[in-house]
């Protein structure tokens, strides 16, 4: 936490709640920075944005559209938090060993689901089945890839995990 206290967004809002809860810790801490975090970012984009429409005063879509910079906008002070903020999240969590091992594994997960759905579409559910059915005729071998591909596309996490260990997994027996 101590690095994150470096990012003026999640300092401002840590010295915040902790001067409102000083007793709260742990996950509800956290919980109550972001939660401040996110709101301050949302009354930043609504008010910025009313300032510059109240300025610019649009009167069509027309005129939006012709517009030469957003009329939605953040802040600078905004913009230059939230990069901050993206910055540390690239450094310190999206590239972060434990990251790379749960994306490393969700590729061959997805990847194994679509190559066992292609190559064996009666592992599908009869309708999906027969959406594979319909797009092959239509389109062929393109048109099975396009319904095996959104079958996945529709799963959650969870879901994925489950039929690849029903898939793959000798001991589940579903």
């Amino acid at each position: 936490m101590e690095q994150l206290t470096q990012i003026p967004m999640f300092a401002d809002c840590h010295a915040e709640v902790l001067e409102k809860y000083p007793a709260l810790d742990g996950r509800r801490l956290i919980h109550e920075i972001i939660r401040r975090m996110i709101n301050n970012t949302i009354i930043d984009l609504v008010e910025t944005s009313q300032q510059i429409l109240d300025e610019q005063a649009p009167d069509s879509i027309h005129a939006v559209r012709a517009h030469h910079s957003p009329l939605i906008a953040f802040s600078e002070q905004a913009r230059s938090d939230n990069q901050a903020l993206k910055t540390f999240l690239r450094q310190q969590l999206y590239s972060h060993y434990r990251v790379h091992r749960m994306t490393s594994k969700a590729r061959r997960i997805l990847e194994s689901l679509f190559q066992a759905f292609m190559n064996d579409p009666r592992l599908l559910n009869p309708e999906h089945q027969q959406h594979v059915k319909v797009l092959e005729v239509q389109q062929g071998e393109t048109g099975r890839a396009r319904a095996v591909a959104d079958y996945i596309a529709g799963m959650t996490d969870r879901y994925a995990i489950t039929e690849y260990r029903r898939i793959f997994d000798p001991e589940e027996l579903t």
